[in-house]
């Protein structure tokens, strides 16, 4: 804290420069970057017929193969590339992702969009299905 504003720490690795005069007044967001690394998560839906725990050691292992994400036993657990169940949705089940890397993923690095692609092939790979929006209609007589 100085004269002019606040600096917070987010539990994302982000700083947020707040000025004092809006401290107390306003609420939002100033990522400054300060810090190289920062988290980042991912989402999408697999269809309810799917291994879930099969399918989130996949997912695990795939982040974790991307060069740019940290990872390692000496990471501390709470930064450590994870997968798990975020809802149950109408369609089928959403699946959150988080991991952290050095930068942003932006501009040359486009690591969200390399997991992106990477989870989809290796859901190709083993027959793991995203599922698209169904209803179900009865015709009651």
């Amino acid at each position: 804290m100085n004269m002019r504003s606040t600096l917070l720490e987010t539990f994302d690795g982000k700083d947020i420069v707040v000025p004092n005069s809006l401290f107390v007044s306003e609420r939002f967001a100033n990522w400054t970057h300060q810090h190289r690394k920062q988290r980042y998560s991912l989402e999408f839906q697999v269809a309810y017929g799917t291994d879930i725990p099969a399918m989130l050691d996949i997912v695990k292992a795939v982040v974790k193969s991307h060069p740019q994400v940290i990872t390692g036993e000496d990471i501390p657990i709470e930064e450590r590339a994870d997968a798990e169940i975020k809802r149950f949705a109408d369609s089928g089940v959403e699946i959150l992702v988080e991991f952290w890397m050095e930068g942003i993923d932006d501009g040359k690095n486009h690591v969200g969009a390399d997991l992106q692609l990477m989870i989809w092939k290796a859901f190709k790979e083993n027959g793991i299905r995203f599922p698209f929006p169904q209803r179900e209609i009865r015709l009651l007589g």
